[in-house]
């Protein structure tokens, strides 16, 4: 995935030349602060079901069980897009305009502008979506779900293979679950969770229903099946709740220090 790669290459970039990319935000998207901040996500990653209370194994669960129980239908509703009278000139307009959604064609101009957008007007909302962004598609999209694509070895469902054909360790076999909806899921979440906090839920409708079209397209274009994409929600929507919630620059501070002429604002970092 070209995000993932170029997110790689920058990590790599800032560490042979930190003095170009000075900072100390972990907001501020491409600083050694930010950085840092992903390395200890990564590590975090794996450990943290560890820390999850009753309602995170029951949402857990529940996409789990939701994805396992779909495989009753994986074949049915494939058939169902197969017929040409279930596909029609507006379910393809649809599809076209919301399956990048889940790519880079759209997530990467996305985070890049708002980074930009962010830098120039000093907005740190655009700033932490462009941060936040980039680290859940590339945990979520970059690293779980290739890792499970591998562990379960699903062929897609082009290729004719039964879909109960699971081959674990398999290269080359990249169904389930689904990459592009991982992504999507993950981006809409960041989106939702940023703009929450001076929209309310008006934005929530329209990034979920972009992502949802994502998911669709992925099942209309012979691509996934249906619970490869389930899966694929649950984890991209996962892990952007948790980056973009996740408390950060907790090592920087403002501190009050009295003087004899009154008080000095000092800050930590």
């Amino acid at each position: 995935m070209l995000l993932v790669r170029v997110l790689a290459a920058l990590l790599f970039v800032s560490v042979l030349v930190p003095s170009a990319f000075a900072g100390g935000d972990e907001n501020s998207f491409l600083t050694p602060a930010y950085f840092k901040r992903v390395f200890n996500d990564v590590v975090e990653t794996p450990q943290k079901p560890l820390s999850w209370d009753k309602k995170d194994w029951l949402i857990a669960g529940g996409v789990v069980g939701a994805s396992f129980a779909a495989f009753a239908i994986d074949d049915s509703v494939r058939k169902y897009y197969e017929n040409p009278g279930h596909q029609n000139a507006f379910l393809d307009s649809v599809s076209d305009a919301t399956t990048h959604f889940g790519d880079y064609k759209v997530q990467l101009p996305l985070i890049t502008g708002s980074w930009v957008a962010g830098m120039a007007t000093g907005n740190e909302t655009l700033k932490k979506i462009a941060a936040d962004g980039a680290e859940a598609s590339f945990i979520a999209a970059g690293l779980i779900t290739p890792a499970l694509v591998y562990i379960s070895g699903r062929a897609l469902p082009d290729t004719g293979e039964d879909a109960m054909k699971f081959r674990p360790f398999t290269p080359m076999r990249y169904s389930y679950p689904s990459g592009h909806t991982t992504e999507a899921f993950a981006m809409a979440t960041v989106l939702d969770q940023n703009l929450r906090r001076h929209f309310g839920y008006w934005p929530t409708p329209f990034l979920y229903a972009l992502a949802a079209g994502t998911a669709h397209s992925r099942v209309y274009d012979d691509v996934h099946y249906v619970s490869d994409i389930i899966l694929g929600a649950g984890i991209g929507w996962a892990v952007g709740y948790w980056i973009a919630n996740k408390p950060r620059n907790a090592d920087r501070a403002v501190l009050l220090l009295p003087r004899q002429d009154g008080a000095a604002v000092a800050m930590r970092f």
